[in-house]
């Protein structure tokens, strides 16, 4: 097992670049998920191109359509085998990317990142850069430290778009991000504004959720997340990794068994681990909707940032996915349900499992 901090970007020998995807790995590779894929030896007309460091690129989105989405998988998965990892502690054949050690070519680190960058003059950075420190100043006023922080995707690579890039920053800790979401309730700013009921409402129907929730249920859920909003209307979105001694659960420490796919109902009891991927809730006083269900479940897991702080303690949520036994290294069992494993992208679990609040 190895603990490595989600959302940190590392390039390969052979071009990909790949955000690190989790905090806990395997001990020989770092989970990720390819984000720009050099078109030489795989590509398709059906995801985004991009041209970064002088190669044509793919951008993985896994909402594409998907019968080109599955066509791109199954080529990349024949092209870039060392990148597709066969989970040991898995029982079903599930879709995860690695980078092996051997194959990383540079590892880019948020947290390196950001610090440069709050320490550079003001007179040497460009408009998008002043704005990302201005942003980040902002967020300091928290009480985080600049340690505390990080700085992703395009804005830590240097290939960011001035006039477009989103503005993507890690906070180390589960406690350091509640925490600025505490802050972010109440903070004032004259650049800073949260998306309306319309921007939602967009992002809620290019993510597919249209099946699961409606209009009003969406934005209400949503509209209280502090994670994702504007700074000179440019859009931010602030991810948490966590710390070592903060994580739900050890790589290795576990096997999982699929047994079929579930809907339950239960109440939350806990979601201090619902802001990081994968992150879980909590649950008690589950009842089976469909399939079956053989012992207790406890847990809700996820891998989508899609389904981050959506539910509180007390709340009833229901939820459709992967029904998995828990059998622990001392020996003991637990049942959870999980939505979003990446091969959920490639039939139709894509829009049918879901996590919602019983509103």
């Amino acid at each position: 097992m190895v603990h490595f901090y989600e959302s940190s970007i590392i390039t390969t020998k052979d071009g990909l670049q790949c955000q690190v995807y989790g905090n806990e790995h395997p001990f020989n590779s770092i989970l990720v998920k390819p984000k720009y894929i050099p078109t030489d030896k795989v590509e398709s007309d059906g995801l985004q191109y991009r041209f970064i460091s002088g190669k044509k690129m793919n951008r993985l989105n896994m909402w594409s359509d998907k019968e080109k989405l599955r066509q791109y998988l199954t080529n990349f998965k024949i092209k870039y085998p060392q990148y597709v990892l066969n989970s040991p502690v898995h029982t079903d054949d599930r879709l995860f990317f690695s980078v092996p050690i051997d194959n990383i070519e540079r590892i880019y680190y948020p947290r390196k990142g950001f610090s440069e960058l709050i320490s550079m003059p003001e007179g040497s950075l460009d408009d998008y850069l002043k704005l990302v420190h201005k942003f980040a100043t902002f967020l300091l006023q928290s009480g985080l430290r600049v340690k505390d922080l990080g700085i992703t995707y395009s804005t830590l690579m240097g290939h960011y778009n001035p006039t477009i890039s989103d503005i993507n920053i890690v906070v180390y800790g589960k406690e350091n991000f509640w925490k600025l979401m505490k802050y972010l309730e109440t903070a004032q700013h004259e650049l800073l504004r949260w998306k309306t009921k319309d921007e939602w409402i967009s992002f809620h129907k290019r993510r597919n959720r249209y099946n699961t929730f409606s209009e009003d249920d969406f934005y209400y859920l949503m509209n209280r997340k502090k994670s994702e909003g504007f700074f000179n209307e440019r859009l931010f979105v602030i991810f948490a990794a966590e710390k070592e001694e903060e994580t739900w659960f050890q790589w290795g420490e576990e096997t999982y068994t699929s047994l079929g796919n579930v809907t339950v109902e239960g109440t939350v009891t806990d979601n201090f681990s619902s802001v990081v991927r994968p992150g879980c809730y909590d649950i008690k006083d589950v009842s089976v909707v469909s399939g079956s269900v053989p012992g207790d479940i406890t847990k809700v897991a996820f891998y989508s940032r899609d389904y981050c702080m959506m539910a509180y303690p007390g709340e009833k949520i229901q939820t459709c996915g992967v029904l998995e036994r828990v059998d622990c290294k001392d020996g003991s069992v637990y049942y959870r349900i999980v939505v979003g494993y990446f091969d959920a992208y490639m039939d139709d679990r894509r829009e049918k499992e879901y996590i919602k609040v019983l509103l």
